[in-house]
């Protein structure tokens, strides 16, 4: 993403040695140290560029396959989707039964229809090892058929942030993303304008904001990648930042671990002064919240996690499903819609200790509106609310999550689905537009990568790592390989100079 700042001053003043390697446009530089300084941002943003862009194809293409999948399966299955409104509707539990005289396996989750016209949904796991949605009529109870779980998206999904190659390509992916950032920074400053002599900064910026069409194809293609970036910056840091945060370090390790959603502070107010939260959550090999997850597609609130699960058969929690009442899906779901939910998911219990958990969150598409966001956990016994939490109780982080996920997703609406497929076609744009740039910079038939220059001054090329550095402070993964890159630079320089001439 070689931002480049666009000023005729620039444009006219550089030397021949920088006009055959056809550098961007150059601020006016009073100083040759600025200059070199200058090149040494551009020579990262070259190599980290090389990096990256095979990784940001990737991330768009699977990304917009994820954008578009629940259309097209609509269009697809619509005998299986949707179901012809009638008055009455058959109990969920002679539903789930239903499914289960039809599939041998559990049911794992469960969906009401979120309008008169569509199918309930039953997350099955088969004894064969098939993880399946069954559609069923919820007026005839009718089993429509189903559609597995394992499906495009869930393909998608997993090569969006593992690569189908597990801790390894989550992170590659996390350094792909980090690179992005520090990408989108230096091209920035690549590309931010400086004011000539005479001229305001509104006619420095309107000149860098120029589509020059009728300078030759490489100028375009330099204003092209430059001003598309610039439009980009916000949504590129945006997107980063939101997919960061399910990464396995910076994410996992660092930010979500920070913001895991604390027990102690879980029911607000249902559990007894003398409650023992160790008998609710410090159980032996307890799960986590991530086990109500969908394989490797992410349904569970982010600050939740990694946050462990409460347990059945206690003699804790506030009222909920009365007294003599069973508890199973007919209660459960009639408890939750007199608490106000309204679109939803329950999942069942798993094992003697486990719970009834209604969610109803952006993360998995249930809702549009994060701050509507709530998790309820219904002991399996006693009907019992264990804990009760939403979008008021999360810490800021959490919060920032709640919309940015929803917004990474296109969940928020039909605009958000649209602003996303732009935003999409425009990152691709981004990385053609460099691929073309570096194919026509490059002299015909060389052997080497041709690297944007070398500054005179190798101090400024200190400096501008030291900058690299600084920038992924934050990004361990970045961090750890900018020095690693370092390193090699400085071995290959002295014991490898033909692998440091390919590079270069």
């Amino acid at each position: 993403m070689s931002l480049s700042p666009q000023t005729s001053e620039a444009r006219n003043n550089t030397s021949d040695n920088e006009s055959k390697q056809s550098a961007p446009f150059t601020k006016p530089a009073p100083t040759r140290g600025k200059r070199d300084f200058y090149f040494s941002v551009w020579r990262w943003h070259f190599y980290a560029g090389l990096f990256v862009v095979p990784f940001a194809i990737i991330l768009t293409i699977t990304g917009l396959i994820m954008l578009y999948h629940p259309t097209l399966e609509a269009n697809l299955h619509p005998e299986k989707i949707y179901s012809q409104p009638e008055s009455t509707l058959v109990a969920y539990e002679t539903q789930a039964q239903n499914v289960l005289n039809a599939y041998a396996g559990k049911i794992a989750k469960f969906m009401p229809p979120k309008a008169s016209n569509l199918s309930s949904i039953f997350h099955v796991k088969t004894d064969s090892g098939q993880n399946l949605k069954v559609y069923v009529n919820p007026y005839t109870g009718q089993v429509l058929g189903d559609l597995s779980n394992d499906n495009l998206y869930a393909l998608a999904n997993n090569i969006h942030g593992t690569l189908l190659i597990g801790d390894l390509g989550d992170w590659l992916m996390e350094l792909a993303a980090s690179f992005m950032i520090l990408l989108t920074i230096t091209g920035l400053y690549l590309w931010w304008p400086s004011i000539e002599k005479g001229n305001s900064k509104w006619q420095a910026f309107k000149t860098a904001l120029t589509l020059r069409s009728k300078e030759g194809s490489r100028v375009l293609w330099r204003d092209l990648h430059a001003i598309v970036g610039v439009f980009m910056v916000v949504f590129i840091l945006g997107f980063c930042f939101s997919g960061l945060a399910w990464s396995g370090v910076w994410g996992g390790k660092l930010t979500q671990a920070w913001s895991t959603f604390p027990v102690d502070t879980w029911g607000n107010g249902y559990y007894k002064s003398d409650t023992n939260l160790a008998a609710l959550y410090d159980q032996p090999n307890q799960p986590t919240h991530a086990s109500l997850n969908n394989g490797p597609v992410e349904e569970v609130s982010w600050n939740l996690e990694q946050a462990p699960m409460p347990v059945s058969g206690t003699d804790y929690g506030v009222d909920g499903i009365p007294a003599g009442f069973p508890v199973n899906l007919d209660s459960v779901t009639r408890l939750a819609n007199s608490l106000g939910f309204t679109t939803y998911r329950v999942s069942l219990p798993k094992g003697e200790t486990g719970v009834y958990t209604i969610s109803a969150n952006t993360m998995s598409g249930d809702i549009k509106d994060a701050s509507q966001d709530r998790t309820m956990h219904i002991d399996q016994y006693t009907g019992k609310i264990l804990a009760d939490f939403g979008y008021q109780d999360y810490n800021l982080a959490a919060k920032s999550m709640a919309y940015g996920v929803a917004l990474h997703s296109g969940y928020m609406d039909t605009w958000n689905i649209v602003l996303n497929t732009v935003l999409c076609l425009l990152i691709l744009l981004i990385c053609i537009s460099g691929i073309v740039m570096w194919w026509q910079r490059r002299p015909s038939k060389a052997l080497t990568l041709k690297a944007p220059p070398m500054p005179k001054n190798l101090s400024r090329w200190k400096q501008a790592s030291v900058l690299m550095l600084v920038l992924s402070v934050f990004m361990p993964l970045a961090s750890l390989c900018i020095i690693g890159l370092l390193c090699l630079d400085a071995l290959s320089a002295r014991y490898l100079p033909r692998l440091k001439q390919a590079y270069q």
